[in-house]
């Protein structure tokens, strides 16, 4: 690669350092940083560092595969979470090199608004004590609290008095309370957890039988490309089904000319992968890994919602500066196998479009009898637009036959968000929110009921996953 590429590369990374998206991300870093301190940030940093480099190494180094099976590939440092989230957030300006889209492209939105409102945060009664549960007591467990934010944000955009409520050890309490002329509300918030346990117990049946076909593969001459479509829950499949479906169109030479095997089972196609398009692409520019732009050069029908799995030659470069992580670039590849996966049984996509039953019950037992309490919940869609439908559905039916009981609940917001990634190595994220009045309209509490609106960005009224899916069908 020559250095004139090199060059075009770093021009488009120092071109990120003064969009006004990214420097509102690090806004909010600057005051997250200003409350836990340059040196408590700089153990906590460094730790950060330290996963990611032990994970270079055993990952992407040695080519560990039994450190993949066992899950220690997740770009993700869970025990403290919200200094993963605060390490991309500075890396956002100062090292832009450094990146996870996946993982940014759901927080920054959360980081852009909260720095932007920074003011009004810190004008808020009780945001100490929010700031205390994100950045040092909670700090496994953010999203909850950058939701809160984000609510509190709203109403306050909304023209509301805002005040957080400290917890308190004799019971639970709402997390708001607002006020407005002679109105008076409780907030309560609940965020969903990223994947539901189902969906990550799919993804490791997926992976068994993924590994029982690897070594297939690497004996099959060509590069290839397979879709594999689940018709049963995956983990009712025979595991050796997926193997033997790729072997058998191998020996016969099927899959030069792109074909497809099925049963009640499953459904497997496969292609050869046109590595000549692969080659000139790695010839002008390396690519981050793993990401959308990766999986795109081998998948001519690239889904941004997709789930894909990759073995094969690929040669890995660290960019950036010694210390930097985070930071791995495919500069070449060989011998290459991708698989994009799904499963479209129905028990499967009813329990990956799981409801809010209960989050719903859990902020209806905390709403006071004093005061009408509004209720938040937020969600992520991460699993395509046939899903959203159905768990859409599921929630305006829930909320409807739901017994509140003694409770005084005046409205209940949904809030949905999605972000999606694409081959050119931009992302997006949209915002739906869906309204239930109970006792009171909520066009009259919230307006504006976008959490996550900016200037600049466009609304819609349908759903996001109703427009993914005509433009997925286009």
């Amino acid at each position: 690669m020559n250095e004139d590429i090199y060059k075009d590369f770093y021009e488009t990374l120092e071109a990120s350092k003064t969009d006004p998206f990214s420097l509102s991300v690090k806004q909010a870093f600057d005051w997250f940083l200003e409350f836990i301190g340059q040196d408590e940030w700089a153990v906590r940093k460094g730790k950060v560092v330290q996963y990611f480099q032990n994970m270079n190494q055993s990952i992407y180094k040695k080519n560990d595969g039994e450190a993949i099976k066992k899950g220690k590939n997740r770009i993700a440092m869970y025990e403290d979470w919200i200094s993963w989230y605060m390490y991309l957030a500075e890396a956002v300006i100062d090292k832009p090199q450094v990146s996870e889209p996946n993982q940014s492209s759901r927080v920054f939105p959360f980081f852009a608004m909260i720095g932007d409102y920074r003011t009004e945060l810190e004008a808020i009664s009780g945001i100490e004590g929010k700031l205390q549960d994100l950045l040092t007591k909670n700090i496994n467990q953010p999203d909850s609290v950058l939701f809160e934010m984000v609510v509190a944000i709203c109403y306050v955009r909304n023209g509301w008095e805002v005040e957080f409520i400290p917890e308190t050890r004799a019971h639970k309490t709402p997390d708001l309370l607002v006020k407005k002329g002679d109105e008076t509300y409780y907030v309560e918030c609940k965020r969903l957890g990223k994947v539901t346990e189902y969906s990550e117990n799919e993804r490791n049946e997926w992976l068994k039988r993924w590994n029982l076909l690897v070594p297939t593969f690497f004996h099959y001459p060509d590069s290839t490309f397979i879709e594999v479509t689940f018709k049963q829950e995956v983990a009712k499949t025979n595991p050796n089904l997926l193997s033997k479906a790729f072997l058998d169109m191998a020996q016969c030479g099927a899959i030069s000319k792109g074909f497809c095997v099925e049963n009640d089972e499953i459904k497997v196609c496969a292609k050869h992968i046109d590595m000549r398009r692969v080659e000139e692409h790695f010839d002008k520019w390396m690519v981050k890994y793993p990401s959308a732009q990766f999986y795109e050069l081998f998948d001519d029908e690239y889904v941004p919602y997709g789930s894909y799995t990759i073995a094969g030659e690929i040669n890995l470069v660290e960019v950036g500066e010694e210390g930097d992580v985070i930071n791995i670039f495919a500069d070449k590849v060989g011998k290459v196998f991708c698989a994009r996966w799904q499963c479209i049984a129905d028990a499967s996509i009813d329990k990956k479009a799981k409801d809010v039953k209960k989050l719903l019950s859990k902020a209806v037992k905390q709403a006071p009898n004093d005061f009408p309490t509004v209720i938040h919940i937020g969600y992520e869609t991460l699993h395509g637009p046939e899903i959203e439908i159905i768990r859409d559905q599921k929630i305006t039916s829930l909320i409807s036959d739901f017994e509140f009981g003694d409770q005084s609940v005046a409205s209940v917001f949904c809030h949905s968000f999605q972000p999606r990634h694409f081959a050119d190595g931009n992302w997006d994220f949209a915002e739906t929110t869906r309204y239930y009045g109970i006792e009171m309209n909520p066009d009259a509490i919230l307006k504006e009921n976008l959490l996550l609106q900016r200037d600049g960005v466009e609304t819609s009224n349908d759903s996001h996953w109703m427009q993914d899916l005509r433009e997925y069908m286009n």
